[in-house]
């Protein structure tokens, strides 16, 4: 998904998802008979996006079997004992992936390492111009994932058929895919629990987790020791007027702090360690950042979505010496704050606390040489 629907059409996109999917469990429900009830706690504010989850009551999971990164045939009845931790991934995706895939594994790690080994996190490809086992190994690898799950495709139509048992929506809008953000929490009996639509914001990963952590440890027995601390989620009160001060990566960690001030313009580039091609991209940027006349620039790796505190920085032993600060954005709060909607994503500011321009993906060093003068001629 480049650039994400979800992110673009906002919140009136999140409550048209949550009824369609939410539609169906019902249909499918009412046409067997049963009763159900639905709440409304998917539906959230602006001002706290978490998804708090949808009971399901027990829906026998549809079942299915396809390949994995490693092109082992996996079943979803073999984890069977398990709880499951189920997502829909597109296995190119830039935009919200990576933000389900690590509210994930940030709820492993919340859980602790006895209740994690009671628990499988699996996901299934969503993207229907990429499902070879390539793909799916290609993005675990990017989110150093290859060992803590198994990412599942097959043929298009063992997709389109799974993808309808559980009410996934993808689609091909104006070249880009999109796809319902949906993960599911089943049972050791196999039985649906919860259902859950990531939230768009970086700096809601954290709480996301939290909610999927607490409610995977209602399932788990006393004996997993599974005990976890609610996490508030705190909405970011940052705006681009603001003043920065981050931390700084080099290659061997994290040392020191680079200001961005909101009294003069910048250049601010999100990127982190999965983004494909990182490594020559940070590089390209040294000439860049060599233009005495070119705004201040600043990388920013935007944290939350990082599968380790080390990630960027062992692509920045790769990359080599930089001519320009990379600094970390733990929270995501500052990526939030200047409306960034993808990774890679570039966005100027004139001095007076204004983006005046963005881009969504990389651009090459010359395109981005002229588009910033552009834009700051047009502004003044």
């Amino acid at each position: 998904m480049k650039p994400s629907l979800w992110k673009t059409w906002g919140i009136p996109a999140l409550v048209i998802v949550i009824v369609l999917v939410i539609a169906g469990f019902l249909y499918e429900r009412q046409q067997s008979g049963i009763q159900s009830t639905v709440g409304s706690n998917s539906v959230n504010s602006q001002s706290n996006p978490v998804d708090q989850g949808e009971p399901l009551h027990g829906r026998p999971a549809p079942s299915f079997t396809l390949k994995d990164q490693f092109g082992k045939t996996i079943t979803l009845n073999q984890f069977k004992g398990k709880v499951v931790v189920l997502a829909f991934v597109d296995s190119k995706c830039t935009t919200i992936c990576p933000l389900t895939t690590q509210s994930m594994m940030d709820a492993l790690q919340q859980l602790g390492p006895t209740a994690a080994k009671q628990v499988q996190l699996i996901g299934i490809d969503a993207n229907p111009t990429a499902i070879t086992v390539a793909d799916v190994k290609s993005y675990s690898e990017a989110h150093q994932m290859m060992n803590s799950w198994h990412f599942l495709t097959g043929s298009l139509p063992q997709l389109k058929s799974i993808w309808k048992h559980y009410f996934i929506y993808t689609g091909i809008v104006k070249g880009q895919i999109d796809h319902t953000p949906a993960l599911y929490i089943i049972d050791q009996k196999g039985h649906e629990q919860y259902l859950y639509l990531t939230p768009s914001e970086y700096s809601a990963i954290s709480s996301q987790a939290n909610v999927l952590a607490l409610d995977i440890a209602r399932l788990l027995p006393a004996s997993a020791h599974a005990k976890v601390a609610k996490i508030p989620y705190h909405p970011s009160t940052l705006s681009p007027k603001d003043n920065l001060s981050l931390p700084t990566i080099y290659s061997g960690g994290i040392k020191g702090i680079v200001s961005v001030s909101a009294s003069k313009p910048h250049l601010l580039v999100y990127v982190a360690s999965w983004v494909p091609q990182i490594v020559q991209d940070l590089k390209d940027l040294n000439s860049y950042a060599k233009n005495t006349s070119a705004p201040h620039l600043v990388t920013i790796d935007v944290g939350s979505t990082e599968p380790s505190t080390l990630a960027m920085t062992q692509v920045l032993q790769k990359v080599g010496k930089v001519a320009y600060p990379v600094a970390y954005d733990r929270s995501g709060n500052v990526a939030d704050a200047y409306q960034v909607q993808d990774l890679s994503w570039f966005s100027l500011t004139d001095g007076h606390g204004h983006i005046i321009w963005h881009h969504d993906g990389w651009l090459p060093i010359s395109q981005l040489k002229v588009d910033v003068q552009k834009a700051l001629k047009s502004h003044h």
